[in-house]
């Protein structure tokens, strides 16, 4: 918002609500945004933008989505309709390639787990779509679902005796929160994990593909200017983002004694030493 022109306590006020990892708290924060008469919200996550869409009919809502449309958080991204717009991942689109890396990087791999949050609307017509894709390619795919650390703790102990070959995380705002525990876990046991953002592979995990998310907020705090500036929600379009990385944890690969084809290594974005 500085680089907008907007100084915090002049041209703007911020309110801030954070549910601290507690998901239930968030119909009750939107809420008391709601309340407060905010001009605008700024939604980051599913989970969040649900909230916020049943705190209110009229408040502007600016979203950072998973997939805004198979959501039906708008009714599409040329004419978003209604009170929200703001940016979403293109998360159908990518799975093709997601799964690609996967194959590229564990060639001989017969088995995976795809670890998600029912939670989140999103995740769970995601991963019926991974699971397809994964057979596709001559994969067993097994849904695993978890909400809280202890569930991946008890994920990753039924792993031990029921092993894959790899581990997909579909990544929102909770896996992120777990991002440490995800790390730590899969190098504990050895087990390769693709994430979808990168925020996963800089916590410790192996792989990542997918959108620059900070790029994605950035591109929403340009629409909650436009929409303090009088913009309209409803004649916004929702944007889709434009960066995409390919970031790979090589010290992350030592300790679980895999190599990673120099293939990925040539394409790679980042890669953490």
């Amino acid at each position: 918002m500085r680089e907008l022109r907007y100084s915090e306590g002049k041209e703007v006020t911020v309110e801030y609500r954070f549910a601290g990892g507690r998901p239930g708290e968030l119909p009750r924060l939107a809420r008391e945004l709601v309340d407060a008469k905010v001009d605008v919200i700024m939604a980051v996550g599913d989970e969040a933008i649900v909230a916020a869409k049943n705190a209110t009919r009229t408040v502007p809502i600016v979203m950072v989505a998973c997939d805004a449309v198979t959501t039906g958080f708008v009714e599409s991204l040329a004419r978003p309709g209604g009170n929200l717009t703001g940016v979403t991942c293109i998360t159908s689109e990518l799975m093709p390639k997601r799964m690609a890396v996967f194959r590229e990087l564990l060639p001989s791999a017969s088995r995976l787990v795809v670890l998600y949050n029912p939670e989140n609307v999103s995740k769970p017509p995601e991963v019926a779509r991974l699971v397809e894709l994964a057979k596709e390619l001559g994969l067993d795919a097994k849904a695993v679902q978890f909400r809280t650390a202890e569930d991946i703790e008890r994920a990753f102990s039924a792993l031990a005796t029921d092993r894959p070959d790899g581990l997909v995380v579909l990544t929102e705002q909770r896996s992120i929160a777990h991002a440490k525990l995800l790390g730590d876990l899969s190098r504990r046991d050895r087990l390769p994990v693709l994430h979808s953002f990168s925020e996963g592979v800089h916590a410790g995990g192996l792989i990542s593909y997918g959108p620059h998310f900070p790029e994605m907020v950035v591109m929403a705090t340009n629409y909650v200017a436009k929409i303090l500036k009088g913009g309209k929600p409803a004649e916004l379009p929702v944007e889709q983002p434009t960066r995409f990385e390919l970031v790979i944890n090589l010290q992350t690969a030592k300790e679980i004694g895999l190599t990673i084809p120099a293939s990925l290594l040539a394409r790679a974005d980042e890669v953490i030493e």
